[in-house]
C-alpha cells in the first residue's frame, strides 16, 4: 500500500479527542429523594456522565471512532496495487525548456538533458503493449499536442526525436493541466513526465493512476551573463558586463569581448566567482564596432547564457514636422535635443512622397485635424509617430477645457516621464478629450490626465493635454527634459535599434514608411544546441498583407538584424535585436525537482534509464498476461464507507440505543 500524504496521519489525534469527550461528560447535581426505585434510569445516566469513569461499550462511540479513523485514512490518500486494462492511455509530457539543454547525467552518453530524457522515454515506450495509446505533449510558451492516442511505436519515436528545446518562457503548468484533462476519469491512465526538475508547476494537479518520472541532467553549476551594456564614445567604446554564479563550488574562467566580424577578443578578463556571487566587469578603450559579443570561457553545465550581444545606440538626427502654432520654447527645446524642425501650414502645404520621405515624426500643436482630412495628410499621419499638443483655444473634437482642482502631480513610469516631476508647476487650463485607443495616462495633474502615451500599429503616439503657453512649464527645467525624452521616444521608433528581447516573445516594431517587405537576418547565435533554422526569415505580415507591427522574436538566442525593403527592393533601414534565453532558466538557486509539486513525486532525483524514482518501486508495471499493475486510489471506496457509517450512526441515535 502507498500513502501519498502520510503526514496527514497527524489528524489521528482526533480519535483520543473523541474518547476524551466521552470521559468528560457533564455531571448532574446531587439531590436527596425518598426512594430511587423510580429513578433508576436517571441514576444510570448520572453514572454514565461522571468524568474519568471507565468507558462502557457503546455502539455510538464505536461508530464515531470508526468514522474518524476512515476520515484520517482518506486524508493520507491510500493507494493499493491493482490491475487495469492493457489499453489504458499513457500521456507523456516533455519539458523542453532552455534548462534542458544543460549537460546530461554522467555516463548517459547524451549531449544534454533533453536528449537523455527523450532517449529514456523512447525506450520505455517501446516496451508498452501495442494496444496502449500514447499522447505526447511538449511544454513551451503554450503546450503543444504532438500526438494523441497514437499506437504506432515508430511514429512515437520519430515524434520524440523531433522535439527540440524552447528557449523562451516555458509554461510547464499549462502542459500538465492539459495532461490532467486527458487522464482524468480514465481507469489505469498514466502520466509520464520527462524533465530536469527545474520546472515551476506547483499549482498543477494531475489525477492519474500512476505518475512516472524520467529525471535527466545533473545537479551542476551555471555561470551566467546577467547584463551587458555598450556605450559609444568619441573615439572608443566602453562596456560593462555583469556575471552571476549559481553553484555549490567556485567558478573560474575568462570573460572575453569580441567585436563584430572578429574572432580574436578585443579585451579579456579572468574571473573567480564564489557560489552566489555577482560581479560587474568594466572595460574601457574598446575599438569602435557595430556590436560586441561577450562570451564566457569556462567549464559550465548550461551554455545558453554564456554569450550576450550589445550594440551602441543608433545616433541619428531626426526631423520633425511641426503643424499648427509656432512655439519658441518648443522649437528651442527640440533643437537642443538635436531635432531638425520643419514648420508647415496646412492651408498652404500638401505633403507628397518626396517631402514625406524626409519626415521622421510629426508635432500637431493646436492644429485642427479636420483641416488635415486629405488623402495625403491622412497617409502621412498614419505612417509616422505623432505628438499631439492640445490647446484650450483649439481643442480636439468633443474636447473641453477645464481648470485643475489643485496642483498635485502623479507621474507614472514611462520613457517620456523619466526625470519629470511637474513639482510647483502651474497649469491654467487642461483639455479633456478622448486620446484614442491604446493611449494610457502617464502624467496626471490635479486629478486630470495631462500626458498620454501609447502606440498605433507599432508607432509611438504622445498627447500633451495642455498648451505649454497656458502654464509656467516652459520656464522650468522639466520642459527641455520632456521635449528631449519625447523626441528620443518618438524619433527612435524608426531609427534606433530594437534592443534586447526574450526568445519566442512578441515585440512591437515601428515599421518605416514605404516598407513592403522585411526579413530577419541571423548575424550570430549563442553557443546553444539548436542553430537558427535559416539565415534569413521573412517577417510576419498582418491580415492586409503588410509587414506586421508586432513580430515574433526569433527562437534561438543570438544577434539578428531586421531589414526593411521598399517596392524597388531597396534597403530602407536595418536594426539590430539581441535575443536571449528566458532568464529564469539559468537561475539555478534551488534543488531540482522541488518545484514540481505533483502527487507521488518528491524531491529525489531519478534514474532516467528506468524512469523510476530512487528507492521506490515502479509506479506501474507490465504483467506477463498483458494486464497492467497500477496504483488504485481508495478514496472513493472510503467515501462510500463513510456514508454507510453516518447512516448507521443516525439510526442508532434515532432509536435511542446510544448506551
Amino acid at each position: 500500500m502507498l500513502f501519498q500524504s502520510a503526514a496527514s496521519a497527524v489528524f489521528a489525534l482526533a480519535l483520543p479527542a473523541i474518547l476524551l469527550m466521552y470521559l468528560l461528560r457533564r455531571r448532574y447535581p446531587e439531590t436527596e429523594i425518598a426512594s430511587h426505585l423510580l429513578w433508576r434510569r436517571a441514576l444510570r445516566e448520572q453514572d454514565a456522565n461522571r468524568p474519568w469513569q471507565r468507558l462502557r461499550r457503546t455502539l455510538l462511540l464505536l461508530l464515531q471512532l470508526i468514522a474518524a479513523a476512515c476520515l484520517v485514512f482518506a486524508l493520507m490518500r491510500p493507494h493499493v496495487m491493482g490491475q487495469a486494462s492493457s489499453a489504458a492511455p499513457v500521456v507523456i509530457v516533455v519539458d523542453r525548456s532552455a534548462s534542458m539543454t544543460a549537460a546530461a547525467s554522467r555516463g548517459s552518453g547524451e549531449a544534454d538533458a533533453l536528449g537523455e530524457a527523450l532517449q529514456a522515454v523512447a525506450a520505455a515506450a517501446e516496451e508498452l503493449p501495442s494496444s496502449r495509446p500514447v499522447t505526447l505533449i511538449a511544454a513551451g510558451g503554450e503546450p503543444e499536442l504532438i500526438l494523441q492516442d497514437e499506437t504506432d511505436r515508430r511514429k512515437i519515436r520519430r515524434a520524440l526525436e523531433a522535439i527540440g528545446p524552447h528557449y523562451g518562457r516555458t509554461d510547464e503548468e499549462a502542459a500538465l493541466t492539459l495532461a490532467d484533462a486527458m487522464v482524468r476519469n480514465k481507469e489505469g491512465a498514466e502520466l509520464w513526465l520527462a524533465t530536469d526538475g527545474r520546472i515551476r508547476a506547483g499549482g498543477a494537479t494531475v489525477e492519474a493512476s500512476a505518475i512516472r518520472l524520467f529525471a535527466a541532467g545533473r545537479d551542476g553549476a551555471n555561470t551566467s551573463i546577467a547584463a551587458f551594456g555598450l556605450q559609444a564614445g568619441a573615439e572608443s567604446h566602453a562596456a560593462a558586463v555583469t556575471l552571476i554564479h549559481y553553484g555549490a563550488r567556485p567558478a573560474e574562467g575568462t570573460l572575453a569581448l569580441v567585436p563584430a566580424g572578429g574572432k580574436a577578443p578585443a579585451a579579456e578578463r579572468t574571473f573567480r566567482l564564489e557560489p552566489g556571487e555577482q560581479r560587474v566587469f568594466a572595460f574601457e578603450g574598446l575599438p569602435a564596432a557595430d556590436y560586441y559579443r561577450a562570451e564566457l570561457r569556462t567549464a559550465d553545465d548550461y551554455t545558453a547564457d554564456n554569450a550576450a550581444f550589445a550594440f551602441p545606440a543608433a545616433v541619428s538626427a531626426s526631423r520633425a514636422l511641426l503643424v499648427g502654432e509656432r512655439s519658441l520654447f518648443l522649437s528651442a527645446s527640440l533643437g537642443l535635443a538635436g531635432v531638425d524642425i520643419v514648420q508647415a501650414d496646412p492651408a498652404r502645404f500638401e505633403p507628397d512622397d518626396e517631402s514625406a520621405a524626409g519626415i521622421d515624426w510629426i508635432v500637431l500643436y493646436g492644429a485642427d485635424e479636420r483641416t488635415l482630412d486629405s488623402a495625403a495628410w491622412r497617409s502621412l499621419l498614419e505612417s509616422r509617430p505623432v505628438w499631439r499638443i492640445w490647446t484650450a483655444s483649439s481643442p480636439p473634437r468633443g474636447g473641453t477645457a477645464i481648470e485643475p482642482a489643485d496642483n498635485r502631480a502623479d507621474i507614472r513610469p514611462h520613457p517620456v516621464t523619466a526625470h519629470i516631476t511637474l513639482a510647483d508647476t502651474h497649469i491654467a487650463w487642461i483639455v479633456q478629450a478622448d486620446p484614442g485607443p491604446g493611449m494610457e495616462p502617464v502624467a496626471v495633474y490635479g486629478g486630470v490626465p495631462v500626458l498620454y502615451a501609447g502606440t498605433a500599429d507599432g508607432r509611438p503616439q504622445l498627447v500633451l493635454a495642455f498648451d505649454p503657453a497656458d502654464s509656467d512649464l516652459p520656464l522650468r527645467a522639466d520642459f527641455p527634459i520632456l521635449a528631449a525624452q519625447a523626441a528620443e521616444w518618438l524619433g527612435g521608433a524608426a531609427s534606433g535599434h530594437l534592443g534586447r528581447a526574450e526568445a519566442n516573445g512578441r515585440i512591437e516594431i515601428g515599421v518605416r514608411n514605404g516598407t513592403v517587405r522585411a526579413v530577419w537576418e541571423t548575424l550570430e547565435t549563442a553557443p546553444v544546441r539548436t542553430a537558427a533554422a535559416s539565415a534569413v526569415v521573412e517577417a510576419e505580415r498582418n491580415a492586409d498583407g503588410a509587414v506586421a507591427a508586432v513580430q515574433t522574436v526569433p527562437g534561438v538566442p543570438g544577434l539578428y538584424r531586421f531589414v526593411e525593403y521598399d517596392a524597388d527592393d531597396r534597403v530602407l533601414g536595418a536594426r539590430l535585436l539581441a535575443v536571449h534565453a528566458a532568464e529564469a532558466e539559468g537561475m539555478w538557486t534551488g534543488e531540482p525537482l522541488t518545484g514540481i509539486g505533483l502527487p507521488g513525486i518528491g524531491a529525489e532525483t531519478g534514474d532516467a534509464a528506468s524512469g523510476t524514482p530512487d528507492g521506490a518501486e515502479e509506479a506501474a508495471s507490465e504483467r506477463s498476461d498483458g494486464a497492467l499493475d497500477v496504483w488504485i486510489d481508495l478514496a472513493p471506496y472510503i467515501a462510500v464507507l463513510l456514508l454507510l457509517l453516518l447512516a448507521a450512526e443516525w439510526e442508532v441515535y434515532r432509536r435511542g440505543a446510544a448506551f
